[in-house]
């Protein structure tokens, strides 16, 4: 079996070459394997943001799958930002580590190489084409909201296990200087660009809950950070992959530890269009996912505790569409309707569960 650290981190797509894959390959699937050809095309370069991402056609003996992933730093200006966040190290430390025992449904991983002197990185994962990707814009139905619940239920759960409780502390906390000293002080400028662009009528207290958001955000980030919970950070709808009633999760990069209900509030105040999020109920949706929570074997997890860090939670995420919109001269039409539709979405839940009552 090869040992993983023993292969060179490639820097480019160009150094994923047959060689290296049959390295790879027999390290997973056994030294019979060989990789005689590779052809990659770039996918994603809207979307991928954090990285590139490359889908590679492999021609080789059998076993080696046709298609794979590859997932590469971002360009020098992009990959600075993300380095600073420590994402690329958040996800390789799941994917070497944890992606075989969590129990949240991700690709598989044929390789999780990171080189000890740079942030260089390299990720091959199972490729998805086949399955249905989300997308942010439309919104996930009721149903497949409720398949990501269960999945980050379960998640939650495992983390709170005795035998893993170490785990989530692993990872940073959500609340940290990023949260805190950069995506706060960003927040009025994008909430500037919303005003200017959006036809949203927006209610007085909303209005003035975010134009108090710098005050308001740390009470918030407080709240969130109450439990040691494992946290995916960025459970979006165009995170998900479906084929079915199965789901798989990707883009590892802002693993936290945290309330539950953090990710319970991303996930339902972006992701659910509004009039979904409204018939489903806020509440409810909420006590569905302690229910699961509960039968995936987590520890006690009272309401009124999930329902207030739900609440704060869903007045902090405001924070990532709208100083997303600081950009609006340089992004592509759909990511500026995006970004509006997001804050709106978030601007309805803030206002349907008074969130700006708890941070007040």
């Amino acid at each position: 079996m090869a040992d993983p650290a023993l292969r060179e981190v490639p820097k480019t797509v160009g150094d994923i070459t047959p060689p290296w894959l049959t390295q790879v390959f027999r390290s997973q699937l056994g030294e019979g394997v060989l990789v005689t050809d590779v052809c990659a095309e770039q996918i994603a370069e809207d979307t991928g943001f954090a990285s590139r991402i490359y889908r590679l056609h492999l021609v080789g003996s059998a076993g080696v799958p046709a298609t794979v992933v590859a997932k590469l730093p971002a360009k020098p200006e992009v990959r600075a930002a993300i380095s600073v966040l420590g994402g690329y190290e958040r996800e390789l430390l799941f994917y070497q580590r944890f992606a075989n025992s969590v129990p949240i449904s991700t690709p598989r991983v044929y390789a999780a190489d990171i080189a000890c002197s740079s942030d260089d990185f390299v990720l091959i994962l199972e490729d998805l084409e086949s399955w249905e990707s989300g997308d942010h814009l439309v919104g996930l139905t009721i149903d497949r909201a409720r398949l990501c619940l269960e999945e980050l239920a379960a998640l939650h759960a495992w983390s709170r296990q005795p035998a893993n409780a170490g785990v989530p502390m692993l990872f940073p906390s959500i609340d940290g200087p990023v949260a805190r000293d950069l995506f706060v002080p960003m927040f009025a400028s994008g909430w500037q660009v919303y005003r200017e662009r959006s036809e949203t009528v927006v209610s007085g207290a909303v209005t003035r809950y975010a134009e108090g958001f710098a005050a308001h955000a740390p009470t918030a980030l407080t709240v969130m950070a109450e439990q040691p919970v494992l946290l995916h950070g960025d459970i979006r709808a165009d995170n998900m992959f479906f084929d079915g009633a199965r789901l798989k999760v990707i883009d590892l990069q802002f693993m936290a530890h945290g309330a539950g209900a953090v990710d319970v509030a991303y996930l339902i105040s972006q992701s659910l269009p509004t009039e979904v999020r409204r018939d489903a109920g806020d509440e409810a949706l909420v006590r569905e996912y302690l229910d699961r929570f509960r039968t995936s074997g987590g520890d006690d997890y009272a309401f009124d505790d999930a329902w207030r860090q739900y609440r704060a939670a869903t007045a902090y995420w405001i924070v990532i569409p709208t100083i997303l919109l600081t950009g609006w001269d340089t992004m592509a039409p759909r990511s500026q309707a995006l970004c509006l539709a997001l804050v709106d979405r978030a601007v309805a839940a803030i206002d349907d569960t008074a969130a700006y009552e708890v941070v007040a």
